[in-house]
């Protein structure tokens, strides 16, 4: 078969170090061990631009079949494919050709795919695909046999080529995994934990294809097959020990904005990835940007250089939970930071500090002005810390949009608001559990011993002991009566 026109040779892509799909790179296996190549056209481990590879020379028939020494026959052995159909190898030749790679099951099929080879100065990236085409839904995982390569097709033109010799590397199951399984078999929208590891390899691209007599244009995109399968719960990926090329961030944020990809590889290079920063011994990310309408978690500790949250304020008091430390003067000019004390029977404590710590909720009080979620909050130069299994108990941190029916939010005045069966809550918020019937707002206290102010909301008339809890018949001492200090003798 030949090939008229010059189509799409796939220039070689730049590949992590950590490769999981490697049938054969002539690195971990000699000719003649286990999974080494068969006795055909000569074949020699060699090395060629710093890396051992695949030699053989095309030769004339000394005996046997007729055309055996036109091809490289890679035994199979017990290869797993795990769903994976689509294979890649580095090839180098002198002359422009079709390659014909088959994939061989005794007594079940001999499947051939075709890509036209047009470098004849360096490496050529050649993919073929095994998961569409003619017989495609017949391939088993197991069971099969070899995997044959023909540089010159298994036609006559193989003997016209006798002498010629070919370079082969890199031979490769190619597309992602999840557990060890492809991603290519699962149902969309299958993977729901929080954290996904990824396995095998990601990549783009397009390439010339046939398998009958007509040549595909076939396109390839690991990164939209991945979103498919991935819910909005997913936060959390981690593709260190994936081969990354034509790194696509963006798209995989498509679902979740809030998904954060902690990576070995500089493909990823824009928003929420994650990567080992050597000069400064830490996973660092440049940018970090945090969505309220979507979930949020994070299994490990990072660097953030900048966090942008798109988070609305209100002006007055404001619920929140964030993954990092968080000073009153990094909300605004006039901001009070406030955590959770306790609830009693007729309060709901909160006690002003400097600051609230990663993953705690907390009040920020006195907000002057209202910021819309689009502008949101800006951090810089912050220890995000790794998501617990809760956020409090009583005074409870969201990192997921939510119901929020049956629980208290705290309006603008420091109120209570209880939520029906349409109330919902966005993630880095915080809602509390329960509130004692006579509390009608926030209590809020300078220290262990001393109250500042209470809410307005409650009876102007209510006495109040230094600790907050309501009192029906003082004695003598100190009280709190509509907000002030105040003794009774």
């Amino acid at each position: 078969m030949k090939k008229s026109l010059l189509f799409f040779a796939t220039t070689v892509a730049a590949l992590s170090a950590s490769a999981q799909t490697v049938i054969w790179n002539g690195e971990d296996k000699e000719l003649g061990s286990d999974g080494g190549f068969w006795d055909r056209a000569t074949p020699t481990v060699v090395e060629q631009d710093g890396n051992k590879c695949l030699k053989i020379t095309l030769a004339a028939n000394p005996g046997g079949w007729d055309k055996e020494h036109c091809n490289a026959a890679l035994p199979l052995g017990d290869v797993d494919m795990k769903g994976l159909r689509r294979i890649s190898m580095r090839v180098k030749q002198s002359k422009q050709h079709n390659v014909l790679v088959k994939l061989v099951k005794d007594g079940g099929y001999n499947i051939g795919r075709w890509f036209w080879l047009d470098d004849t100065e360096g490496w050529n990236l050649l993919t073929f695909e095994f998961g569409a085409g003619l017989e495609s839904g017949n391939i088993t995982d197991t069971g099969n046999t070899v995997l044959e390569i023909w540089p010159f097709e298994d036609g006559n033109d193989a003997l016209a080529n006798i002498g010629q010799t070919v370079y082969i590397d890199d031979i490769k199951l190619e597309g992602p995994t999840v557990n060890g399984v492809a991603v290519r078999t699962m149902d969309d929208g299958s993977l729901t934990d929080k954290q996904v590891i990824v396995g095998g390899s990601m990549r783009k691209g397009t390439y010339q294809n046939t398998w009958d007599g007509e040549w595909h244009s076939e396109n390839f995109d690991d990164y939209s097959l991945l979103l498919s399968k991935l819910s909005p719960e997913v936060c959390f990926l981690n593709v260190v020990d994936a081969e990354i090329a034509d790194g696509d961030s963006p798209q995989l944020r498509q679902k979740n904005p809030n998904l954060m990809i902690l990576s070995a590889t500089d493909f990823f290079d824009t928003d929420n990835v994650i990567r080992w920063d050597e000069a400064n011994r830490r996973n660092n990310t440049p940018k970090l940007v945090l969505d309220q309408a979507a979930a949020f978690y994070t299994p490990i500790d990072f660097h953030a250089d900048e966090v942008a949250v798109k988070r609305g304020l209100q002006a007055g008091v404001n619920t929140l939970c964030l993954p990092f430390y968080v000073g009153q003067a990094e909300i605004s000019a006039n901001c009070k930071i406030a955590t959770y004390t306790s609830t009693t029977a007729t309060a709901v404590n909160f006690t002003y500090a400097d600051h609230a710590d990663a993953n705690i909720p907390f009040l920020a009080t006195d907000v002057d002005a209202a910021v819309d979620a689009e502008t949101g909050l800006s951090f810089y130069d912050k220890g995000v810390v790794n998501t617990p299994d809760g956020l409090g108990s009583e005074f409870v941190g969201i990192y997921a949009p939510q119901s929020a029916q049956g629980k208290y939010g705290i309006n603008a005045d420091g109120k209570f608001q209880l939520g029906d069966a349409s109330a919902t809550v966005s993630s880095f918020h915080a809602l509390l559990s329960s509130v004692p019937a006579s509390a009608k707002g926030i209590t809020l206290i300078d220290d262990a011993t001393a109250i500042n102010t209470v809410s307005a909301k409650v009876d102007a008339d209510a006495v109040y002991t230094l600790q907050g809890i309501r009192v029906s018949k003082p004695q003598h001492g100190l009280y709190i009566i509509n907000g002030k200090k105040a003794a009774i003798k």
